[in-house]
């Protein structure tokens, strides 16, 4: 069986364990969505500037679409704006919210795009894939996409879940060798430990100030 065929069957069994929703559930996913979606506006400012309208940016893997929010709302065109998904169910729902986005369906690492966008997106993709082969294919073909002027925005937990076995964490040592070409990478340390995250509800940003090391996710900047 296939890397590709083996990530559906991850995802089909991962159905069965989606979390029932819980004020506790809530208050972790605000949190953690602003907390992420704030560094990922300053650092797009910090790269790009305030207008972000002519940019275009490239997101795999992305699911029904919960992170493309992020950047129609703050200025992104949608027509700049191309999304990837694997998953037929997924992918028929990203086609329903996002109508006016530039759509690919299938695998990412076959996306046929050379220096075409600004910003290559992925979050939480990596880390689903367990074959060391097919995540430094994956890596290449993002690099290869971006301009040379483009970054490569990532987001992905750092550790590995003994509870769940159909992921893996990745860190920083194993990002700078997927993008071994880059000119430089920037590492930002995010998200609350998720135990300890869903437990505390409003309390989420008093804990993660004061204690930076429970941060279990990592953004990254990769600069071609």
């Amino acid at each position: 069986m296939s890397e590709i065929d083996e990530i559906k069957k991850r995802y089909e069994t991962r159905k069965n364990r989606i979390e029932p929703a819980s004020d506790n559930v809530f208050y972790f996913s605000w949190y953690m969505q602003a907390e992420r979606e704030l560094l990922f506006a300053e650092l797009l400012r910090k790269k790009f500037g305030n207008n972000w309208s002519d940019l275009k940016i490239m997101e795999i893997g992305a699911g029904t679409g919960d992170n493309l929010y992020f950047f129609a709302r703050y200025g992104f065109a949608l027509e700049n704006i191309w999304a990837n998904e694997l998953l037929a169910d997924r992918f028929s729902k990203l086609k329903k919210n996002f109508p006016g986005i530039n759509l690919d369906m299938g695998d990412a690492s076959k996306l046929n795009y050379k220096n075409e966008f600004d910003i290559v997106f992925q979050s939480t993709v990596f880390t689903s894939i367990l074959d060391s082969n097919f995540k430094q294919k994956l890596a290449e073909k993002m690099f290869e996409m971006t301009k040379p002027s483009g970054i490569i925005l990532w987001y992905d937990f750092m550790f590995d879940n003994p509870k769940n076995k159909d992921v893996k964490g990745i860190g920083k040592k194993e990002i700078r060798s997927l993008f071994y070409g880059a000119k430089q990478i920037r590492f930002y340390k995010v998200t609350l430990a998720p135990p300890i995250g869903r437990r505390i509800k409003g309390f989420y940003n008093i804990v993660n100030t004061v204690f930076p090391f429970l941060r279990t996710h990592v953004i990254a900047v990769i600069n071609k």
